[in-house]
């Protein structure tokens, strides 16, 4: 059992003082307890989760038990070099380094961390809108989902599902703050410009809106909890090739940025940053393959601006590397 000393801190952490002996408090707690200013609640301090009794059932609440406890707010560290890594990788995309990096910077000059506002990345297919988030944000260390909202039917896994469906389960949103346990973890919205508005239970870009309006995203109700959620945190990264199906109120909600197809003389820095994540895709030690002279000359001459052209070139050398090596 506890020292007294500790109830403090398990209460604050909405632990029962009932804890059994074999049960092992969240890895958050020792953390929490050190440093309380870089954790948050995102459910109500009372709300308690149902027990669930071990039978053969499934528990419905598993994938969000952990939000019982405070979740971190992640700082990053080294902010200004890692952000000049990420425009060095993504020279055709400045501005949006810029936006996403806003909140980042600004903790330097305030010393917390802040809501960031949404960022709307638009731009024609294939310029590396959303590789260009997702670059960014794990070079600062924060966890990134990427989904696809214009393939969405339906609202339904953005709000949660009621418990009288068959299915019900709660928002994939608040599932992915569980999971990682960071209350300021980076999604990806792509193709918000082909969310259906007219789907069965509702219009996918209407449902977004309480995400992302600074105002109610701190009391989102998830319809499975049926409690508030606070997602203010999350950093929004949304990507459109048509502003004109998008509607005004998600438009206002968002600093919109305009990306343009790069060019042959940012092929290098790209390519380079392909390969990079080739080599961590396949838990390679950076700098496993290279790129001579006559190989990037030859990316620079075929680059029509199509990021994903591009990596299909790049893969094309990195295999015929390894087919090489196989023949020494």
């Amino acid at each position: 059992m506890p020292e007294p000393d500790d109830f403090d801190f398990l209460i604050a952490l909405g632990c029962d003082d009932d804890l059994d002996e074999d049960e092992t408090p969240p890895p958050e707690a020792a953390a929490y307890q050190s440093a309380p200013h870089t954790y948050i609640r995102v459910l109500p301090e009372h709300y308690q989760f149902p027990e669930h009794k071990r039978t053969t059932q499934p528990d419905p609440y598993e994938s969000v038990r952990r939000l019982a406890h405070p979740v971190k707010i992640h700082e990053p560290d080294n902010i200004r070099t890692r952000v000049q890594d990420v425009e060095n990788a993504c020279p055709h995309a400045l501005a949006a380094v810029r936006a996403m990096a806003e909140t980042d910077l600004k903790r330097l000059e305030w010393g917390t961390s802040g809501i960031a506002r949404p960022v709307l990345l638009v731009g024609p297919p294939g310029c590396g809108k959303s590789t260009v988030a997702r670059v960014y944000y794990r070079t600062l260390g924060y966890e990134v989902m990427t989904m696809n909202v214009g393939a969405m039917g339906d609202p339904l896994s953005l709000t949660g599902t009621h418990q009288t469906f068959g299915d019900a389960k709660p928002s994939t949103i608040v599932e992915f703050l569980a999971a990682t346990g960071m209350a300021n973890p980076c999604i990806i919205l792509d193709e918000v410009d082909k969310a259906p508005t007219d789907g069965r239970f509702g219009s996918v870009q209407n449902a977004l809106l309480q995400f992302l309006d600074m105002g109610e995203c701190r009391q989102f109700r998830d319809v499975f909890l049926n409690v508030p959620v606070d997602v203010s945190r999350v950093r929004w990264v949304l990507t459109a090739n048509d502003l004109s199906t998008v509607s005004e109120p998600l438009k206002s909600r968002c600093h919109i940025i305009h990306m343009d197809r790069p060019d042959a003389t940012h092929a290098p820095a790209l390519s380079m940053n392909i390969i990079r994540q080739i080599e961590q895709d396949r838990n390679l030690r950076p700098g496993w393959f290279t790129l001579d002279g006559v190989e990037q000359r030859v990316l620079a001459q075929n680059f029509t601006g199509d990021m994903r052209a591009l990596r299909r070139m790049v893969e094309i050398i990195v295999d015929q590397q390894v087919r090489n090596w196989s023949k020494c």
